[in-house]
């Protein structure tokens, strides 16, 4: 099996600031960004979208349900509808969807309103 060419892949955002998120869209109830979750794939191609959170949410099962957006290219937002539901998540991983890692850390909510973020990752022995 040949190894995958992982020279040019890169797990930060190169934008500094952050960026919003419209959480307003198409009428939704209000998401709780205390139970949100914000990943990213590692991989350098695009993730298909509908196929990965049918398969996230037939993985996670979560009881009280979630709702995954993709936020930007390639970076997600998955909003549980119960703090368990996304600890059990988080505790739960490592998760994957067609072969490709899933990033994943709670949402960090700034002071200029609801912002995600750089990603920042540590990985030991990696």
């Amino acid at each position: 099996m040949a190894n995958p060419n992982l020279e040019g892949l890169s797990i930060h955002e190169e934008e500094e600031e952050g960026f919003s998120f419209d959480f307003d869209e198409e009428g939704e109830e209000q998401i709780n960004l205390q139970w949100c979750l914000v990943g990213r794939f590692l991989c350098e191609r695009p993730i298909h979208f509908k196929s990965m959170k049918v398969r996230m949410a037939d993985l996670w099962r979560p009881v009280k349900g979630v709702t995954i957006k993709e936020a930007k290219p390639g970076l997600f937002l998955f909003s549980f509808a119960h703090p368990l539901d996304m600890e059990a998540v988080l505790n739960g991983g490592p998760w994957t969807f067609d072969n490709n890692t899933l990033l994943m850390d709670r949402v960090q909510i700034g002071n200029g309103g609801h912002q995600i973020g750089k990603l920042h990752w540590e990985f030991c022995g990696v």
